[in-house]
């Protein structure tokens, strides 16, 4: 079964992270199912604890 992550709320569907730069890198893309950093980048979440 697979399982969704929920992170990103219902106002966006991706999150792009990019240098900033003329010619950008992407750096991570994020979805509510998915985090594909690039290589030699590493994407850490913290979780909520109540």
């Amino acid at each position: 079964m697979d399982k969704k992550l929920n992170i990103l709320t219902g106002e966006f569907t991706k999150i792009i992270i990019e240098t900033d730069e003329d010619c950008p890198i992407t750096i991570a893309t994020i979805t509510n199912d998915s985090i594909e950093p690039a290589n030699g980048y590493r994407v850490r979440m913290t979780p909520q604890f109540n």
